[in-house]
């Protein structure tokens, strides 16, 4: 007995002593992985991060990899990731909030809406993830979001590397790009820092420098070495009206502080703004250092400034009323000083990110934001200044996109901005929209209010579709939040609907756009469940239960109307007078519900909606029974056919 207890004690020590190993092999992969991710290294955490999973399948090893692929933008691995984090259970809110972001970039919206719903369970005054609900919304109706005009990818400007951040002086293009630089001075590996000036180990490419070119020519050089382009990155360059003042968003090396960072801390060198100015042999001479710079603490970018160079605007991540993310901030110099940073407020900022501010020649300003709703991740955004506040608009489709569209310039009559969404040369590239001529028409507008038909209360996020009778072209949109609708459109007829979870749907409701303006009210009610609907003029031939021809035309307006309010189920019930005997007249009521359910399923609706029920005369409507003397008309009212809604 003993030797065979330790011949099968034996493979089980050994199994043991593997899966040991194999612990052991993930946890030092993670760590690994870990150790790179905390240094932005995410090019070589991320098959670490990835191994550990698939020797482990831990939710920290699927949450490095997960947030590695999120931050190097590569939206379908990391909605991979996120799934395999999803699956472990223990995923955090931030975590499904970042995963609902990456289903938006995938155009994933029904998704993202799901786990955005869960998310505002737990957190109902969470203002970003209202206003990514909001995005996802946009996203299901794409006809609405088309602006018309012609986009361009500048494909002589951009490179497979990341291009981006353009703007003109002196009929040259000057733009940002981490495309290899190998003009710049050889310079030393921090190995005590991890820092390796020719590469940016976040993306694995080299650091952004500023290069100029006329436009569509191939011919693109960098600008200059030492006052322009430096070791790190050099991007946003901005310029007054003249060209005499640059500022750019810079990164520079410096020692660190121990009175600012721990002993043990890890280095960051945060983004800096640089003014340089030209003398008078056209050189640049470096100005005196922008006051507000703490690369330390906090990082400045994104400048762009005025016309007349006295008004600065920029984004940090840090400073006066910060909302959350980058904030936009601008600064008014007076006396050959900067004045203190003023935030642009609530109506601009959010608590997601705001990026690349800029004006556009009517005084429109243009900035880039995942924190307003729009389509996933960076949009691009218009905000006209009336009635002393900012109105904010989303610059719509082609310009945007699911994936990253920011740095917008206005330029040439055109807006230039950059976006890494799919079918580009580079993971960022520079595009040129030019919108269409405003043709010169009478504008119709349809618009209304939808409102409650119970309390007559507004109702928000009704979703409206109006076709054009004469094209078949559709447009969709939503109520506002007071239940408001407005939509410019061609003359002609057309039908509208209106659709609201929990709600009644009205379809095909015909108009003429005659005037210029059209307004159309409505109200919507809610469906009663349990409560037995007749239909009129369902007929049956005495003692029989085929569908006559009479009684089909009635029933396909209930067909119509199961078509437009598709997630209601309902019982179909059937009744007859009290005239021959209970028995047969329950059988028979069963017979003509079966039929009216089984007419219903050869028009297409599905059999998994309908209950057929037979009610005999169990369910008089008046005082009509057994070996009472009444009236034919009498007689009819029980003889009917009713549906009741069990479920919406």
């Amino acid at each position: 007995m003993i030797m065979i207890a330790s011949r099968k004690l034996i493979p089980l020590l050994l199994l043991a002593a593997a899966g040991y190993s194999q612990h052991a092999s993930a946890q030092y992969a993670y760590t690994e992985a870990y150790k790179a991710y905390q240094l932005y290294n995410f090019e070589k955490a991320k098959p670490l991060f990835e191994k550990a999973y698939h020797k482990n399948p831990s939710a920290k090893a699927a949450r490095g990899a997960a947030d590695s692929y999120r931050l190097t933008k590569d939206y379908k691995q990391a909605a991979t990731w996120y799934a395999h984090l999803w699956e472990t259970r223990q995923f955090t809110p931030e975590d499904e909030l970042h995963y609902a972001g990456i289903l938006m970039n995938n155009q994933q919206y029904t998704d993202a809406l799901t786990h955005l719903d869960h998310y505002l369970q737990a957190n109902p005054d969470n203002k970003l993830a209202q206003q990514m609900k909001a995005g996802c919304l946009l996203g299901n109706q794409p006809q609405a979001m088309i602006v018309k005009g012609t986009l361009e990818n500048m494909a002589a400007l951009n490179s497979p590397y990341s291009d981006w951040s353009i703007t003109r002086i002196n009929e040259k293009y000057v733009f940002a790009s981490d495309r290899p630089y190998k003009d710049i001075r050889k310079s030393a590996f921090f190995e005590h820092e991890g820092i390796k000036k020719k590469m940016y180990t976040w993306t694995g490419n080299s650091y952004l420098h500023l290069y100029e070119t006329t436009g569509d020519s191939a011919l693109i050089k960098p600008l200059e070495k030492r006052s322009v382009n430096g070791d790190y990155h050099s991007s946003n360059a901005t310029y007054n009206a003249n060209g005499s003042t640059m500022f750019l968003a810079i990164t520079t090396f410096e020692k660190r502080a121990s009175s600012v960072l721990g002993k043990d801390s890890i280095l960051t060198m945060n983004i800096g703004i640089k003014e340089i100015n030209r003398d008078d042999k056209e050189r640049w001479m470096k100005a005196p250092k922008f006051p507000y710079n703490a690369t330390l603490q906090y990082s400045l970018g994104d400048p762009w400034v005025n016309p007349s160079g006295d008004t600065l605007y920029f984004t940090s991540n840090q400073g006066p009323e910060h909302q959350g993310g980058t904030d936009i901030y601008y600064t008014v110099k007076k006396d050959e000083k900067w004045g203190e940073p003023v935030n642009m407020g609530m109506s601009i900022n959010t608590p997601g990110n705001e990026r690349t501010p800029a004006f556009d020649t009517e005084g429109n300003f243009l900035f880039a934001s995942d924190g307003h709703p729009g389509l996933g991740g960076l949009d691009i955004f218009k905000a006209v200044y009336k009635s002393h506040q900012w109105l904010v608009t989303n610059a719509g489709t082609p310009v945007n996109s699911s994936h990253d569209d920011f740095a917008p310039a206005a330029l040439d009559s055109s807006l230039y901005f950059a976006s890494n969404r799919e079918g580009g040369k580079g993971s960022d590239d520079i595009y040129r929209f030019r919108p269409a001529p405003v043709p010169v028409k009478p504008v119709f507008v349809i618009s209304g209010i939808v409102t409650d038909r119970k309390t007559n209360r507004p109702l928000p996020e009704v979703q409206i579709t109006l076709r054009n009778r004469i094209t078949q072209t559709t447009i969709k949109i939503i109520t506002d939040k007071d239940g408001h609708y407005q939509q410019p459109v061609d003359s002609g007829k057309y039908e509208l609907s209106f659709h609201k979870t929990k709600y009644i749907t009205i379809a095909r409701d015909t108009l003429n756009t005659t005037t210029v303006n059209t307004r159309r009210n409505q109200q919507m009610e809610q469906p009663q469940l349990n409560k037995p609907i007749k239909i009129d003029n369902i007929y049956f031939d005495l003692g029989k239960s085929e569908i006559r021809p009479d009684a089909a035309k009635e029933l396909d307006k209930l067909v119509v109307i199961l078509q437009d309010n598709p997630t209601w189920d309902i019982e179909l019930g059937a009744h007859t007078d009290s005239r021959s005997n209970d028995a047969y007249n329950m059988g028979l009521s069963q017979r003509r519900a079966a039929a009216t359910v089984a007419y219903l399923v050869s028009k297409g609706i599905s059999a998994r909606r309908l209950t057929a029920k037979g009610y005999g005369e169990t369910r008089l409507l008046n005082k009509c029974a057994n070996g009472v003397k009444c009236s034919e008309e009498e007689h009819l009212r029980n003889r009917r056919t009713e549906f009741t809604i069990l479920k919406f």
